[in-house]
Formats: structure tokens, C-alpha cells, sequence
């Protein structure tokens, strides 16, 4: 009898002291107000993110690119800048000729193109070429590698890099060859 009022004892001074360490160690969540924001993102046009600021815990605002001009590359979509141009397939013939036969010019290419930014392995645009092989994107100002996509083997394209200024659109063309010798 003696030994279970032993064990009885020992377990309600266990629950008590665990409710105290549970009542006097929780942290008490922060009101409005109190300086603390939950550690949420937003992710701005251009890639960046921001997070929750100031007194009511609102967005920070977007980075915006800077421009010479009006309107240039801001950080709000469609952009006045991009690049624009064309994929080609060739050579189209097993054999080249002395003067070109016109029947042997690269041909448009209609394929997917990635858009990266200079540096990263991280897709910043996907788009398609149409059947006259010819792409747009809208894109911020900076440096930009664009890939083609071609086969599992042939045909292999070449990987282009281009400057995007804050306002116009860079032209590039991508080559794809079809190993045709």
C-alpha cells in the first residue's frame, strides 16, 4: 500500500511539473503590431522574392528594373524588352553545291525553347517556336541563355546567349543541325 502511494505521488509531481514547464515555456504568439511576421514569400515578376514587412506585416514591394526611359523594364508584366528570332534546321541536303541549290537551305524549325538566366540551371521562361521557326519572349533586362530543344539524338542545337537591354528586344537565331553530311 505504502509503495503505490509512493508511485502515485512521484507520477502527480511528474504531471505537475510538466504542465508547468508546458505553461511557462510556450511562447505566446505576437499581435498585430508587435514586430514578428510569418516567414512567407512572394515571388516577384523578375524571379526575386520578397517578404513580409513593417507594422501590418505586408509584402515587401518587387524590385524594379532600372531604366533610362519611361516605361523600360519594369517589374510588372509584358515587359518593353525581350528577345525575338528564329530556329533553323540544316543542312536539309547530303551534299552541299556550288552555287547554293535554294532546295538546300535550312529550314524553319518548330521546337521548344528554354530560357535561362546566365548562370543558372533554374527554367526562367519555356515557349515554342512556330512553323516558321520564329519565337518571342518578354523578359526583364539582364543576360539570358536560350536552348532548343531538338531530338534524343539528332538534331543537336546550339545554345545562344543574349543581352536583354530595359527597353527593345534582342534578336537571336538558334542553329540545329541534322547530322546530314
Amino acid at each position: 500500500m505504502k509503495r503505490n502511494a509512493v508511485i502515485l505521488t512521484v507520477f502527480i509531481v511528474c504531471v505537475l511539473a510538466g504542465f508547468w514547464v508546458v505553461t511557462t515555456r510556450t511562447a505566446v504568439a505576437p499581435t498585430k503590431g508587435d514586430g514578428a511576421c510569418t516567414m512567407e514569400a512572394k515571388i516577384c515578376p523578375d524571379g526575386s522574392a520578397v517578404g513580409r514587412t513593417g507594422p501590418n506585416c505586408e509584402f515587401a514591394e518587387c524590385p524594379s528594373a532600372t531604366s533610362t526611359t519611361s516605361g523600360g523594364g519594369g517589374s510588372i508584366l509584358p515587359y518593353t524588352s525581350g528577345v525575338r528570332g528564329s530556329v533553323s534546321l540544316g543542312p536539309s541536303c547530303p551534299v552541299m553545291r556550288d552555287p547554293p541549290d535554294p532546295a538546300c537551305a535550312d529550314k524553319p524549325y518548330a521546337t521548344t525553347i528554354v530560357v535561362r538566366r546566365a548562370g543558372s540551371s533554374a527554367t526562367f521562361a519555356t515557349g515554342e517556336s512556330d512553323a516558321s521557326g520564329v519565337f518571342e519572349f518578354s523578359l526583364p533586362p539582364g543576360l539570358y541563355t536560350l536552348t532548343a530543344a531538338g531530338g534524343s539524338v539528332l538534331p543537336r542545337c546550339s545554345t545562344v546567349d543574349v543581352t536583354v537591354n530595359p527597353t527593345g528586344y534582342t534578336p537571336a537565331t538558334i542553329s540545329c543541325d541534322t547530322g546530314i553530311r
